[in-house]
């Protein structure tokens, strides 16, 4: 278009005349208005021809002027008159830099020129309508991209566009019906329409991996319990998890084959992949059931559950290898106990079977349904406290509390404890001495010294059970609470019939309160029978006198008082090598030499 509009100037040029000698064009004199013709201004198209935006359609060189001369004379002779060009942009046609014409849209480019020969220069916009198919990376879409026909271009037709679809071989999926009314709303709009989905694969429904479903609260790892009043708890830590024998800790739901294959759009199987084993390793104390589609795992101990790198088992002791204090928080546990380190002041260790302590006890509190083991010392600052339903063997223990369903071994001594033992007291090692505090033995101590030059006071009762003697003064200050809380709704209902005595005529809500008082006195009454059972029973149990005998294989001193159930001795003068008894024939409490 551009040489063709350059060839166009160049004709124009050589029909002008190339040099005037001295003459200077004639110019028409001036009409009136009255005399003035009215000339038609026409435009001929001259070409015609097709460019895309941004194309370089037309330039404009600028004519050189001549340069005058002189004839032999001496007289002067002007430059030959030059063409100079005239383009005059029209619509969707820009100009940059002064002389180049650029295309604005995609269609016809026209050249016309006028009866004054100025040229002008336009863009027609004309589109044939067009298409693009694209398909996803995966092959799992095909997306239709359509522009419409501008200026009586070609039209686009659905079902060249379905045909060009299955030529690139998409023939799963694909949505004639989308394509169709995708054509129509472009043309009929005249807008152009991008990334319609045209096409989809079908995606294959895989078997289900089998997973790992814990049945037991496993431990949250926190070291620290948030409590009702928003303070931090940092000693109840939540560190293990423990479980029950027979207890069901996990089910593994196994893996599902592959349900469907699925297909690109492009018809290509996809493969249904079967689903994935779930990895449970069983170690210690686990019991399998294999249950058809599912994996039961029970416990066959209680202990602390361990679960490391998918291998579960159940230990029966629970090993703390420092000390019981800030990192471990206070230690619950079902099972046996190891404490490698001390039990801090404060803290708590309680367990179901034996309890094993490496180091030293401060102001806690030990409890367990088997044995406790403290292999140094209990210093107890008046608020420590053990208790065993077994036996309990310290090194030696001060100022603290100690009870025992069996015996309390005091390797060394014990000095201002309080000591309960639902068998014997025995301090024969090493030093063997006890000094001070209050000593309760169901069948009498073994020491080899009793108190202390300096006469520290003590008493001793054997005899009785005082274990059971402890349980009912619990019973009895509990029985002391529900009969109070009785008292309590006694009132409530005794106050609720002085408003009426047909409860069916009370309002609702007296009646709602009625009602919850009464079966609240129901529920007493059942616990406060229950206590009485167990108050006659315990109180048949201490009536019963133990033989008992309190033996001294080095000193006993004076300070010491001696209580077999209500008959007392009280040492009166230094003894050595002594066992002292309740002689129930002649009822009085004899000292034997051993």
């Amino acid at each position: 278009m551009a040489k063709l509009f350059k060839s166009l100037m160049k004709k124009k040029k050589e029909d002008k005349p190339s040099s005037r000698v001295g003459v200077k064009k004639q110019l028409p004199e001036k009409k009136s208005n009255e005399n003035k013709v009215e000339v038609k201004d026409e435009r001929e198209l001259v070409k015609k021809g097709y460019a895309k935006k941004g194309d370089l359609i037309a330039t404009v060189t600028p004519a050189k002027l001549g340069k005058e001369g002189k004839n032999i004379f001496g007289e002067s002779i002007p430059a030959p008159e030059v063409y100079q060009p005239k383009l005059v942009p029209g619509r969707n046609v820009r100009v940059e830099q002064g002389n180049r014409y650029i295309m604005d849209v995609d269609g016809i480019v026209e050249v016309l020129k006028d009866n004054k020969d100025v040229y002008y220069i336009r863009g027609k916009l004309y589109r044939h309508g067009k298409y693009k198919i694209v398909v996803s990376d995966d092959e799992m879409k095909a997306f239709l991209s359509v522009v419409p026909p501008v200026g009586g271009g070609r039209e686009l037709n659905a079902d060249e566009i379905i045909e060009a679809c299955k030529q690139k071989g998409i023939t799963f999926g694909l949505k004639e019906d989308v394509i169709r009314e995708t054509v129509r709303k472009a043309q009929e709009e005249v807008t152009a329409i991008n990334d319609v989905l045209i096409a989809e694969g079908e995606e294959p429904i895989d078997g289900e991996d089998g997973r790992v479903e814990f049945k037991v609260r496993l431990a949250s790892g926190n070291k620290f319990k948030v409590l009702e009043n928003g303070k931090v708890d940092y000693k109840e830590q939540d560190l293990i998890t423990v479980v029950d024998e027979g207890e069901l800790i996990a089910v593994v739901v196994k893996p599902k084959e592959g349900q469907k294959d699925g297909h690109t759009v492009l018809g290509e199987v996809i493969e249904a992949k079967p689903g994935e084993e779930a990895n449970l390793e069983i170690g210690n104390n686990i019991r399998v059931e294999d249950k058809g589609e599912e994996i039961y795992y029970y416990a066959s101990i209680s202990g602390q559950l361990i679960n490391n790198k998918n291998t579960i088992s159940v230990e029966p002791i629970y090993v703390v290898e420092g000390d019981v204090g800030p990192k471990t928080g206070n230690i619950k546990f079902k099972g046996a106990v190891l404490v490698k380190g001390n039990v801090n002041d404060g803290y708590t260790v309680l367990a179901t079977e034996d309890i094993t302590i490496q180091g030293n006890v401060g102001s806690a509190i030990v409890k367990s349904n088997g044995k406790i083991t403290v292999n140094n010392g209990f210093v107890g600052k008046g608020k420590g406290f053990i208790y065993s339903e077994k036996d309990v063997e310290i090194k030696f223990a001060e100022n603290a509390t100690v009870k025992a369903g069996g015996n309390i071994h005091i390797a060394r001594a014990a000095l201002n404890c309080r000591l309960t033992a639902g068998e014997r007291i025995i301090s024969v090692k090493e030093k063997g001495q006890v000094i001070g505090g209050t000593i309760k033995a169901t069948k009498g101590i073994e020491v080899k010294v009793l108190g202390n030059e300096l006469e520290h006071k003590m008493d001793v009762f054997v005899g009785m059970d005082f274990i059971t003697e402890d349980r009912l003064h619990e019973v009895r200050n509990k029985l002391n609470k529900y009969i109070k809380n009785l008292q309590k709704v006694d009132l409530v209902i005794a106050k609720i019939k002085k408003v009426n005595e047909n409860i069916d005529e009370l309002p609702d809500n007296l009646k709602n309160v009625y009602n919850d008082a009464r079966k609240k006195r129901t529920l007493i009454m059942v616990a406060i029978e229950n206590l009485r059972k167990k108050e006659q029973e315990y109180t048949q149990i201490i009536s019963q006198p133990e033989d008992a005998e309190v033996i001294v294989h080095d000193t006993v001193f004076p300070g010491v008082k001696i209580f077999f159930g209500d008959k007392m001795y009280e040492v009166d003068g230094k003894k050595a090598h002594v066992k002292i008894v309740f002689d129930k024939d002649m009822q009085k409490v004899r000292v034997i030499p051993l």
